[in-house]
This record gives structure tokens, C-alpha cells and sequence, in this order.
């Protein structure tokens, strides 16, 4: 038998999923909410302010043409700002349940 083939039993079992690491788990919660809440904040501001019409009466119309330029700009402000304050949040919620329990996860110093 080929060593290249596998066994029966290794074909029928079924693969174990990933586990991520804390560190992974509190940056992926911090990269989607921040996510959502530029995307809310984008359609709440740029609803309500034109970025054009913001004190520019005689604006070129090659200005004219960067509206989705700062519309893109805009949201990728507003994501900076909301990752940094949730990724602030995630890492107060992981130090602070490490001073009250050593986590499992993470070896603790001695």
C-alpha cells in the first residue's frame, strides 16, 4: 500500500475547526462593530452634509468630480476612529478579566 493513501478512518473524520487566540477573537470583534458603526455613522452624516455644499459656492467641477472620494474618505475616517476606541473597549474587557482570573488561554507570570 501507497503511503500517499489514506486509511478510511482518516477520510470519514471530520476536520477540527481553528481555535484562535484571544488576541485574534478581540481584534476580529473590534474590526466588525467598528465596521458597522462607520457604516451607520457614513449614512448619518453624509445623509444629512453634502461635503460640496459645506461653504464652497463657486466649486470647479473637477472638485465636483471627488464627492465619492471623500464619501469613501469619510468612512474610512469614521472606521479609524470607531476601531480604535472598540479595540480600546476589548482591551480593558481582557486585562480587566485577567486581574480577576488567569485565563486558561494565556499563561500567567510567575
Amino acid at each position: 500500500m501507497h503511503s500517499s493513501l489514506k486509511s478510511a478512518t482518516d477520510i470519514n473524520e471530520a476536520p477540527r475547526p481553528a481555535t484562535w487566540s484571544w488576541l485574534s477573537k478581540a481584534i476580529g470583534v473590534a474590526l466588525w462593530t467598528s465596521f458597522i458603526a462607520a457604516c451607520l455613522e457614513t449614512a448619518a452624516v453624509f445623509a444629512c452634509f453634502d461635503p460640496l455644499t459645506l461653504g464652497f459656492d463657486d466649486i470647479a467641477p473637477s472638485l465636483a468630480a471627488l464627492r465619492p472620494i471623500i464619501y469613501g474618505l469619510g468612512f474610512f475616517v469614521f472606521w479609524l476612529f470607531t476601531f480604535i476606541g472598540t479595540a480600546m473597549t476589548a482591551f480593558v474587557l481582557v486585562s480587566g478579566s485577567r486581574a480577576a482570573s488567569p485565563s486558561p488561554e494565556r499563561p500567567t507570570r510567575s
